[in-house]
């Protein structure tokens, strides 16, 4: 069953990957409460764990704040996220069951369905299938710092949203990476994540 606060810390996350919160700006816990219909303790109990995130940023006697986010981030981001996610590419070719390669099957179905002209929609068939290979897995910490890491991770890609294009976020790659999984092939499954990350920072980085 999902708390107040679970609700609340995926609503604000949710608000500020895509920057409607935008970097630096100030969290105020009566407006959430209005505009999320959410008690205090539960909102404050969010912004904690958003805190520990590395989402927000509390200031001593100013408040709480958007954490800023930069080109620097970018490259410590992909660094790890290398080598979580070849990581997990290559468990998810080893452990995945029947019904967690029909997971895969349908992200790469909505990643090929998404509108070429909608980035947004690419976007969200993209996290799917991140978070469908870390599932996969069936460890439940790789699972949960995978979903962390690429959340940050999207933020840039929102940051960077006017100059992106919808070919930027590439259905071929995820069709090959997805068939190496299907495949069990473990050492090609996790390359190819290697290359799928190298080329979203390369791309971020030219829109920056």
């Amino acid at each position: 069953m999902t708390t107040d606060a679970q609700r609340a810390y995926r609503l604000i996350k949710d608000r500020i990957i895509s920057l409607e919160l935008a970097p630096g700006h100030v969290i105020q816990d009566t407006v959430l409460i209005g505009q999320l219909g959410l008690g205090r303790t539960p909102i404050r109990e969010a912004l904690k764990l958003l805190e520990a995130e590395n989402l927000v940023v509390t200031v001593p006697r100013r408040g709480v704040f958007v954490s800023h986010i930069s080109i620097t981030d970018l490259q410590q981001l992909c660094e790890i996220r290398i080598e979580l996610e070849s990581l997990s590419a290559r468990l998810a070719a080893q452990r995945a069951t029947d019904d967690d390669l029909e997971a895969l099957r349908a992200c790469s179905d909505e990643h090929q369905l998404a509108q070429k002209d909608k980035v947004v929609m690419r976007l969200e068939a993209d996290r799917k299938l991140h978070l469908a290979l870390a599932a996969a897995t069936h460890n439940r910490f790789l699972e949960a710092e995978i979903e962390r890491f690429y959340d940050l991770s999207l933020r840039l890609w929102h940051l960077a949203l006017d100059q992106v294009r919808p070919d930027d976020v590439s259905v071929a790659s995820h069709c090959e990476l997805v068939d190496a999984v299907l495949e069990r092939d473990a050492e090609r499954a996790a390359s190819l994540m290697r290359e799928h990350i190298r080329d979203f920072q390369l791309r971020i980085k030219a829109a920056m």
